[in-house]
């Protein structure tokens, strides 16, 4: 995971404007959730995000956005019904 945070933070950080992109998937179950705020974490830190800022800002929206559509199977208490996208947008 740390790996990934980490290939998208030097491709940023390369000259130019570098889009980057990660895709997160599996089962239901799997750990994509985790996963995905394991990298945002990550990658947040490593482009100097300080706390309180914008870092906790993405973090409290995610419970928000998987309360839509979310339902209990089998595998998992409160699984996602939907893909979703998370686009962040860095400058300087």
């Amino acid at each position: 995971i740390y790996g990934v945070g980490l290939d998208a933070v030097n491709g940023l950080r390369k000259g130019g404007s570098r889009n980057q992109a990660v895709l997160i998937s599996g089962e239901s179950g799997a750990g994509k959730t985790e996963s995905t705020k394991l990298v945002l974490s990550f990658v947040v830190e490593a482009l100097g995000g300080a706390e309180g800022g914008i870092q906790d800002k993405i973090m409290r929206t995610s419970p928000i956005l998987e309360s839509f559509g979310n339902a209990m199977t089998v595998r998992n208490n409160n699984s996602s019904r939907f893909g979703k996208w998370l686009q962040l947008t860095v400058t300087g």
